[in-house]
């Protein structure tokens, strides 16, 4: 399917239209689609790499404004809980120079992966930028979010994930 991209409801960039088919969508309390991407230090990442935590996976490309706005946010979660959950950036197609270039320039500092072709966004239905899915530590969906996670959004995720901020 190409892409579409265009402004969406709530400063979501769309990439694909989305379906009206709940069965394509990864639903609440069953487990997320295991994955190897990598890292941008070059190693191999397995998502059954991170099950002992919770984890918050992050889909995002650096030309979406929506996903720049989201990241001092997710960032600061990373440093203030760090131990106590993962934070996976997923980033969608972007060469790992770029990506590299922009993490430095914002001062990322949790891992970020390579969807170089956009197959993980696939498989997790991906309609559009920013989406994040919050995982608990047996690997299965707690909750998702399509669009900007404002801190408050990110403090509710936590605590459905059960951790206290």
């Amino acid at each position: 399917m190409g892409l579409i991209l265009g402004m969406g409801f709530g400063g979501v960039i769309l990439i694909r239209p989305v379906s009206l088919f709940a069965s394509d969508r990864i639903e609440v309390g069953y487990s997320v689609p295991d994955f190897k991407l990598t890292s941008l230090d070059g190693a191999t990442t397995s998502l059954t790499d991170f099950r002992e935590r919770p984890l918050i996976l992050n889909f995002w490309a650096s030309w979406c404004e929506p996903c720049r706005e989201e990241m001092p946010s997710l960032q600061q979660v990373y440093e203030g809980l760090e131990g106590r959950i993962f934070i996976m950036g997923i980033n969608y197609a972007e060469s790992s120079s770029h990506v590299l270039s922009f993490t430095h320039a914002i001062g990322l500092t949790f891992p970020v992966l390579l969807d170089s072709k956009g197959e993980v966004a696939e498989r997790y239905r991906i309609v559009g930028f920013p989406t994040s899915f919050f995982v608990n530590s047996e690997g299965k969906l707690a909750a998702d979010h399509v669009g900007v996670l404002t801190p408050d959004m990110l403090s509710t995720g936590l605590e459905v994930l059960g951790v206290k901020p």
